[in-house]
């Protein structure tokens, strides 16, 4: 009799794998440019939106800047909580949130602020509450921020990915550049890709093979799925 339970822990998983990748979720979107010292930030956020706008899978998008600019007002701490926080999923519903900017053994760097604020990873927990019990992704691109990889923000509904360990830099925060090394692995991913799981395998192999070509120490991205979470489908694509 004990022999059955292997079997069906198996096909358990399974058919939450095969849920995930036929998912028909609609997603309440949040991306924010935390860091106004390069271009680099607004820049991907600026285009990701571009990306997502117009997708039948987006339910709403709240994009948010640091940069002093006339195109959009400074957003700092206050304004991400509560962009964050005001997010109501329903049913077939999900979270989708992606932060880029400087990070510090504290937490993310909000720029706009004077002085700079640093979202502690207990803050950001908070933050996240709203999206509770509902399919969430978090991506948070900054120096540091696999500080974020902890329980209460790794939840079994949850994907998190970091573009460093809690205790590494990331890299390509410059004017040079048209995004940091990580976003523009993520965006270069992004357009093939149909699954988070996927997603996430190319994103590391981008990042691993362009710190080594420029002869930069290893940043060592974080990466954590909820059961079967790998197979989630992400958003359609905007058909051209």
């Amino acid at each position: 009799m004990k022999s059955i339970y292997p079997l069906v822990l198996v096909i358990v998983c399974l058919a939450g794998s095969a849920s995930a990748a036929d998912s028909d979720t609609r997603w309440h979107v949040v991306l924010a440019a935390v860091g106004n010292e390069q271009n680099v930030f607004d820049n991907f956020i600026s285009d990701f939106a571009a990306e997502l706008n117009g997708s039948p899978a987006i339910a709403s998008i709240t994009e948010l800047h640091a940069s002093i600019d006339e195109r959009w007002p400074p957003s700092g701490a206050r304004e991400l909580e509560h962009s964050l926080t005001t997010l109501n999923p329903r049913e077939n519903e999900g979270c989708l949130i992606y932060l880029t900017g400087h990070g510090a053994p504290d937490g993310l760097a909000m720029s706009a602020d004077t002085p700079t604020y640093f979202i502690r990873a207990s803050r950001m927990e908070s933050m996240l509450n709203s999206c509770a019990g509902k399919t969430t992704v978090v991506v948070i691109s900054a120096c540091f921020s696999g500080l974020y990889m902890r329980p209460g923000i790794t939840r079994q509904e949850r994907i998190v990915i970091t573009a460093s360990a809690e205790n590494l830099p990331s890299f390509g925060c410059s004017n040079n550049n048209r995004y940091t090394f990580f976003d523009q692995c993520f965006m270069n991913a992004w357009p093939g890709q149909t699954q988070w799981g996927i997603l996430a395998d190319e994103v590391r192999r981008c990042v691993r093979e362009t710190e080594r070509t420029g002869n930069y120490p290893s940043s060592k991205p974080q990466f954590f799925f909820g059961p079967g979470l790998e197979a989630l489908a992400l958003p359609a694509k905007v058909r051209g």
